[in-house]
């Protein structure tokens, strides 16, 4: 039986999220002690994402435990996707929707710009399933704008074009 290799990443995504937990959330980020709602803490979110980080490297290590050796680069021939023109297009295309994003905002709104750029984002990546990008490109947005502007009162930006309530 052949030796088990260890997930180096999923050890570097622990130790990155040990890392935030314990010393940049201590140390940088500060909280004041009248915080109305925990969410709004400067430090819930940071938290939240350093233990999902932790999670995710712990899920990366245990799978590789229970995974066959993988083929080296070498074994494996990689086709050159013609009928997109590979890689690069397709990189060049998600930076065009990035700064796309950043020039659309303010006069389409953040939350509008976000549903057109997640959509144009799934056909560039070929989705699996394109229904279901299409209804997470629409709801999502909507979900976001809906808690951060009802109900955690944070101002997101609108566009001069169309205002949502």
């Amino acid at each position: 039986m052949a030796a088990r290799t260890v997930s180096w990443l999923g050890i570097g995504f622990i130790a990155f999220g040990l890392f935030v937990l314990l010393v940049a959330i201590p140390y940088a980020v500060t909280s004041p002690s009248n915080v109305s709602r925990l969410v709004l803490s400067p430090t819930f979110w940071p938290i939240i994402i350093s233990w999902l980080i932790i999670g995710l490297g712990a899920m990366l290590v245990v799978l590789r435990l229970f995974r066959p050796a993988e083929p080296t680069i070498a074994d494996v021939e990689v086709p050159v996707d013609a009928a997109t023109g590979g890689p690069w297009i397709r990189l060049a295309a998600t930076a065009l929707i990035m700064v796309g994003l950043v020039m659309a905002t303010p006069y389409l709104g953040l939350v509008w710009t976000s549903m057109i750029c997640f959509a144009l984002l799934s056909v560039v990546i070929r989705a699996p399933q394109p229904v279901v990008s299409g209804i997470v490109a629409i709801v999502l947005p909507l979900v976001l704008y809906a808690f951060f502007a009802h109900i955690a009162g944070v101002a997101v930006p609108q566009g001069e074009f169309i205002r949502l309530p």
